[in-house]
């Protein structure tokens, strides 16, 4: 949605559920006078072995009409001078973890690799945190502001078999007795 005779005030809404069109928007003003929304829902959940199939290209992921239909519907009865027809619809695939959680921390197995991914739709609340932490543990060897081991990259990785005591990937996580 776009207005260019005004600014847009640039306050980000964050709107609980709306039953009446099953949203739950996010409407994120642009310093261009767009209206950014998402949030609205009805999102399949794609599982790895699709992904690697192929069934989901980049460039051709499409969003669902029925869900921008609601999402507009939604957003018009809350601005009535940017409402209507959105000027674009897109869509894309909203990286998740199965755990929900993202992935923060060393790239086990590489020396000065790094990961922060997999916000899901939190990606911009989780920003300032996330640049915080990672900063901290790029230059000072840890981050101080928040505790990232349940967000380690390598919580799925195979448990390896094998020698005394319990193992998280190559993390001794305790005796096994």
């Amino acid at each position: 949605f776009k207005d260019a005779s005004r600014e847009v005030e640039p306050f980000a809404l964050f709107c609980g559920e709306d039953s009446r069109f099953g949203t739950h928007l996010e409407v994120y003003p642009r310093n261009s006078g767009e209206v950014y929304l998402c949030g609205i829902g009805g999102s399949e959940y794609v599982d790895a072995d699709e992904l690697r199939a192929g069934k989901y290209p980049p460039g051709q992921v499409h969003a669902d009409p029925a869900r921008v239909k609601a999402a507009t519907d939604s957003f018009s009865t809350m601005s009535r001078r940017l409402g209507g027809t959105p000027d674009t619809v897109q869509a894309c695939m909203r990286p998740c973890p199965p755990d929900a959680l993202p992935y923060m921390g060393r790239v086990r197995g590489f020396t000065n690799a790094y990961m922060s991914a997999g916000h899901n739709c939190w990606g911009i609340l989780w920003a300032p945190v996330s640049g915080k932490a990672m900063s901290e543990l790029i230059l000072d060897g840890e981050a101080s502001c928040v505790d990232l081991r349940p967000f380690d990259p390598a919580r799925f990785a195979k448990k390896k078999s094998g020698g005394r005591g319990r193992k998280r990937g190559e993390e001794s996580v305790g005796e096994q007795w």
